[in-house]
């Protein structure tokens, strides 16, 4: 955050400094115009008019590079807490195909639904909650 402060700061200084060497030099070119005017205001009003015009590229520069470096990323962390009415007893899941014990580890979240894939016979299936009455 303190970079960017600091590339903004520099860009304004450069910014007015460009700005006063373009304007400076805009003066001396139309000042050379006049009768009494000679070829030398002409030569200095473009070279401060070039200077300025670097100035004001490095100002610009600056802001750019301040800007370059903004875009983040969010991630975001989701729990999920469940909580169980009343008393709750765990039992022992068994895979529907072969019988076979499974252990929290073999059901895993697909696209919002509980998988489970039996480490015995390979089988996949949804887990479904049956009726309480």
């Amino acid at each position: 955050m303190a970079n960017k402060t600091l590339l903004y700061i520099g860009a304004g200084i450069l910014f007015l400094i460009g700005l006063c060497f373009v304007g400076y030099g805009a003066l001396n070119v139309i000042g050379s115009t006049s009768a009494s005017g000679g070829s030398n205001w002409l030569t200095y009003g473009i070279g401060f008019g070039c200077a300025g015009a670097l100035f004001l590229a490095g100002g610009a520069g600056l802001i750019y590079a301040s800007i370059r470096g903004t875009k983040t990323e969010v991630i975001q962390q989701v729990t999920m807490q469940v909580d169980m009415p009343g008393d709750t007893r765990v039992e022992q899941m068994t895979c529907k195909n072969c019988g076979g014990a499974l252990k929290p580890e073999n059901v895993k979240m697909v696209m919002g639904a509980p998988m489970v894939e039996c480490p015995f016979c390979g089988t996949s299936y949804q887990l479904t909650e049956e009726p309480k009455w």
